[in-house]
């Protein structure tokens, strides 16, 4: 279901709210069963965190950037399907009015983004040492390029601004005299605001009525593609890197025991009757992408294979097929 939120200046409806990425979760659960890449998950994990809590400090900002009545269709965190049919392009925040839009990419990195040769030249330092990042510029354009073949004809003449948000008040930004125009395009958050006032004077035709834009919104939102987290690809996970085990609820430790119909944790006493579904999910983001009931057992540490079964089926987030040894599951698309 959609926000609207109404002020005197903008009526914006969020379509497509930021959420919490499932990545941390599972990040999070990953940690306390994994030690062999401990660290390079921690080092993601603290990643993605400071990411997803720049982008809720953009809100504030957001709500600000209505201008001259222009009614805002909000898409965040909107993942599509790229042209080439089997990658994906990812926008933070898409801003879509009748008469422009507005894509914005949220750095959360401090320090120094460098641009030369008509900004042709792009280098990131922090602390005086150079780190490897994608050229912000060419990253918007090209989620811009994406967006305009998923939108189709009739919409090449769609004005679609494209601004990097630094989202760290000490991140700065330098150029030479060539490439002093990347001021309009990177900016603090504070700027956005400036940015989108810009945009609303110097498109003044509409170039679409709200009603079908707001079509256009929705369907993009259909078409948002949740990423699918293969941990055990991402990280060269073997067997035997993870430990088996339901992960309690309420103290986050392993192992729980299983006690009939409910889980016992042997640590803080808690009980659930669906600590497993979570850990079933645990066994095929970080294991591999399948599991049978042997696997299952070995995983949850139950011993019976009917115990199993009725696990895997109730769970709610497995289809299987039948394969020559019996069934094979896998999580539901």
């Amino acid at each position: 279901m959609s926000n609207i939120l109404e002020r005197k200046d903008v009526i914006s409806i969020i379509i497509k709210k930021r959420q919490a990425p499932e990545s941390i979760l599972m990040l999070e659960r990953g940690v306390k069963r994994i030690s062999k890449r401990k660290r390079e998950m921690e080092f993601e994990l603290r990643n993605i965190e400071q990411g997803y809590l720049a982008e809720c400090k953009l809100d504030f900002y957001l709500e600000r950037m209505g201008m001259n009545s222009n009614d805002i269709i909000v898409l965040q965190d909107l993942r599509l399907p790229a042209t080439d049919g089997h990658s994906f392009f990812q926008m933070d925040n898409l801003l879509l009015t009748t008469h422009f839009a507005v894509n914005i990419d949220v750095k959360s990195q401090p320090g120094k983004f460098t641009f030369q040769n008509n900004a042709r030249n792009f280098q990131y330092y922090m602390h005086g040492k150079k780190y490897g990042m994608m050229h912000p510029l060419s990253q918007v354009d090209e989620q811009c390029d994406q967006l305009r073949f998923w939108l189709g004809a009739g919409w090449e003449n769609y004005p679609i601004i494209n601004l990097v948000a630094l989202a760290d008040p000490s991140a700065e930004i330098a150029t030479d005299s060539s490439s002093d125009w990347v001021y309009d395009c990177v900016m603090p958050f504070a700027l956005l605001k400036k940015s989108f006032k810009r945009a609303a004077e110097q498109y003044t035709q509409a170039f679409v009525q709200l009603s079908e834009l707001t079509r256009i919104g929705y369907q993009l939102a259909q078409a948002h593609c949740k990423p699918e987290l293969r941990y055990w690809k991402r990280f060269e996970l073997v067997d035997g890197d993870v430990k088996g085990g339901v992960l309690c609820p309420f103290c986050n430790r392993l192992a729980m025991d299983r006690l009939r119909v409910i889980w016992d944790c042997p640590h803080c006493g808690g009980r659930d009757r669906r600590a497993h579904v979570m850990s079933i999910l645990d066994h095929f983001v970080f294991v591999k992408p399948t599991m049978t009931n042997q696997e299952c057992r070995k995983f949850l540490h139950v011993e019976k294979e009917h115990t199993a079964r009725a696990l895997m089926t109730n769970a709610g987030i497995l289809d299987w097929n039948r394969g020559t040894k019996g069934r094979v599951y896998y999580l539901k698309k």
